[in-house]
C-alpha cells in the first residue's frame, strides 16, 4: 500500500488513534449518561422517600394531589405518580389512583409484592424513567408508590459533551499526527544518516564505514553487517589490486630477459649450442614466471574463513618429519644436510596443508640462501606455555636492517641471489599469512654472514592434550 516506511507508520498511527479516540469518547458519553441515569434514579428514590411520614398520616387522598404538591416542591415536571394499595389477603390490587390518566400505560409495570418495605425498582419506557417503592404496610395492605420523569437524555450537559467530543477528536488526531510525524522522523533519522553514509561510500573509498555512533539497536545489527561486507568488498579489491601490480611489477623483470634472450637469438645465427643456452635461460626465466603466478593465486584467492574451515586435528611432529623427506631430494642439489636435533610428540587443531606448505617454504628458504654443503638443523621442542619449532641454517644471514621487510611481499634481502636462485620475494610472505590463520607467532633472528634461525611458537592453549 505504501513504499514510504514514514507513510505506513503514520497511516497505522492515525488508524490505531482513530479507535482509541472513537472508544474512548464513547466511554466519555456513556459514563456521563450513565451518571445522569443515576442521578435520576436518586431523585425518583428521595422523592418516594419524602412522602412516607405524610402517607402515613393519610395526608394524600389521591395520587393528582400528591403529584402537585410534589410539584410544588421540587418543581419537577413532568411527573407523574401512581399509588397502589395491595390487599394481602385477596393478593390482589384493591385500590390505585394515578395523577394523569393519559399516562396510564407508564405505569404498566410489575410490582414487587413479597419485597421488604423501601424496596425500590426501576425501568425504562421509551423517554421516562420509572421507579416502584414499597413504601409501608398498613391493615394488611401494601402501599407502593411509582414516580415516572423524563429521562435528561437530552440534557444541555450531554447536548455539549458530545458536540466537544465530535469537534475536539480530529483536533486531537491532527495534534496526534503532528507529533507523531515528528517523533517518526526523529526515529528515521538514524537511517537517513546510513543512508548517506551509504552514497557517499564507492570504488574509490571502500575504507569508509558507516558510523555506529548513535545508532539504535534495531538496526545496529544492519550497520554491522553492511560494514562486514564494506570489509569483505575492501579486502578483494585489495588482493586484485595488490595481485595487479604485483604481477605487472614482478612479472615485467623475467618477460624482459625472454625477450631480450628471443632478439639476441635472432640477430644473426648461431651455434647449436648458443641457441641451446639461450633456450635454457628462457626455460628458467619461464619456470620462475609459472612459480610467481601459483604463488600470487596462493595469496590473492585463498579466503581466511575457508581454510579455518578446513582445521582438523593433526600431529604436528609427523608433518614436520614429513616435510623434511619430501624437501630432502632439493637439499641434495646443494649437498645440504638436514639434521633432526629433538622432537617431541605435539598434537595440535589446524590446517595440516597449509602447515607443510609453510614449514615447506622455511625449509627451502634454509636451503637456498645457504652455501653448498651446508647443515640445517630442525626441532619441535616446548617452553612454558609454548610449542617451538624451530629451523636453523649457517647461511649467508640477513642484514638487522632488512629484518623487519622481510615478510612483505616480493621483498628481497639480497636481490641478486634471489633472482639466481629462482626466488619471488613471496615464500615468506605466504608462510607469515598461514601462521596468521593459525594464531601463531613467528620470530626470525639472523645476522650478516652467520646464518638465520626461525621460530615458530605454537600457544600450548592452542594444542589438543
Amino acid at each position: 500500500m505504501f513504499k514510504s516506511l514514514r507513510l505506513k507508520l503514520l497511516f497505522y498511527f492515525f488508524v490505531i488513534n482513530i479507535i482509541v479516540l472513537f472508544v474512548y469518547s464513547i466511554f466519555i458519553y456513556s459514563t456521563a449518561k450513565k451518571g445522569i441515569l443515576n442521578t435520576t434514579d436518586t431523585q425518583l428514590k428521595m422523592l418516594s422517600i419524602d412522602v412516607i411520614p405524610d402517607f402515613k398520616k393519610d395526608s394524600y387522598a389521591n395520587a393528582k394531589e400528591f403529584a402537585d404538591e410534589l410539584f410544588e416542591e421540587f418543581a419537577i415536571e413532568p411527573l407523574f405518580v401512581k399509588i397502589i394499595y395491595y390487599n394481602k389477603e385477596t393478593n390482589s390490587i384493591a385500590y390505585e389512583t394515578i395523577s394523569s390518566m393519559e399516562n396510564k400505560s407508564l405505569f404498566d409495570i410489575p410490582l414487587n409484592e413479597i419485597g421488604h418495605e423501601g424496596s425500590i425498582y426501576y425501568f425504562n419506557k421509551d423517554i421516562y424513567r420509572i421507579s416502584s417503592m414499597f413504601i409501608f404496610e398498613k391493615n394488611n395492605t401494601k402501599v407502593f408508590i411509582q414516580l415516572a420523569i423524563k429521562k435528561d437524555i437530552d440534557s444541555l450537559y450531554l447536548k455539549q459533551l458530545l458536540f466537544g467530543l465530535i469537534v475536539a477528536t480530529p483536533i486531537i488526531l491532527v495534534i496526534f499526527l503532528f507529533i507523531a510525524n515528528i517523533l517518526i522522523n526523529k526515529t528515521l533519522s538514524p537511517v537517513k544518516e546510513v543512508i548517506e553514509s551509504v552514497k557517499s561510500i564507492s570504488a574509490n573509498n571502500l575504507s569508509n564505514r558507516i558510523s555506529s555512533d548513535n545508532i539504535p539497536s534495531e538496526i545496529m545489527e544492519l550497520v554491522t553487517t553492511f560494514n562486514q561486507l564494506l570489509n569483505n568488498l575492501e579486502n578483494s579489491f585489495s588482493k586484485i589490486t595488490d595481485f595487479s601490480n604485483n604481477a605487472s611489477h614482478e612479472l615485467k623483470t623475467p618477460l624482459t630477459v625472454i625477450r631480450g634472450e628471443i632478439e639476441v637469438a635472432l640477430k644473426h645465427n648461431r651455434k647449436p649450442q648458443e641457441y641451446k643456452d639461450i633456450l635454457k635461460n628462457i626455460l628458467e626465466e619461464s619456470i620462475s614466471i609459472q612459480k610467481m603466478i601459483e604463488q600470487l593465486f596462493f595469496l590473492a584467492k585463498k579466503d581466511m574463513t575457508e581454510l579455518t574451515s578446513d582445521f582438523n586435528e593433526i600431529y604436528l611432529d609427523e608433518v614436520l618429519t614429513d616435510t623434511i623427506l619430501q624437501i630432502e631430494k632439493f637439499a641434495l642439489t646443494k649437498d645440504t644436510n638436514i639434521k633432526i636435533k629433538k622432537i617431541i610428540p605435539v598434537t595440535i587443531h589446524a590446517n595440516e596443508t597449509l602447515l607443510k606448505i609453510a614449514i615447506n617454504n622455511l625449509l627451502r628458504n634454509a636451503i637456498i640462501y645457504s652455501p653448498n654443503c651446508s647443515q640445517i638443523f630442525v626441532s619441535l621442542d616446548e617452553n612454558g606455555v609454548d610449542y617451538l619449532l624451530s629451523i636453523e641454517d649457517n647461511g649467508y644471514g640477513i642484514n638487522e636492517e632488512d629484518l623487519a621487510f622481510v615478510f612483505e611481499r616480493f621483498y628481497r634481502a639480497d636481490k641478486a641471489r634471489s633472482l639466481k636462485d629462482g626466488g619471488t620475494g613471496l615464500g615468506l610472505a605466504i608462510v607469515k599469512m598461514i601462521l596468521d590463520i593459525h594464531g601463531y607467532k613467528i620470530e626470525l633472528f639472523s645476522k650478516k654472514g652467520s646464518g638465520t634461525t626461525v621460530q615458530i611458537k605454537i600457544p600450548k592453549i592452542m594444542a589438543l592434550t
